[in-house]
């Protein structure tokens, strides 16, 4: 059965954002595929962008924080 969903490339890693309001509440979640970190902090900077009410978005990779943006 094809659900029309395309593997992952197995070159890929899979991050976590978290996007973190000032009183420490992740209010928005995204589950993010890319070859590289530069990609995912680019991701992160538009959700920035986008979730106005977010202090930092931080990014996680297996379970460890790998990189944190914070609004400036």
């Amino acid at each position: 059965m094809d659900d029309g969903v395309a593997p992952p490339d197995s070159s890929e890693d899979f991050y976590t954002l978290l996007c973190v309001r000032a009183d420490g509440v992740a209010s928005f979640v995204d589950v993010y595929a890319a070859e590289d970190l530069d990609r995912v902090r680019d991701h992160a900077a538009g959700l920035l962008r986008e979730h106005l009410s977010s202090r930092k978005v931080e990014v996680w990779r297996d379970g460890a924080l790998v990189a944190e943006l914070d609004r400036a």
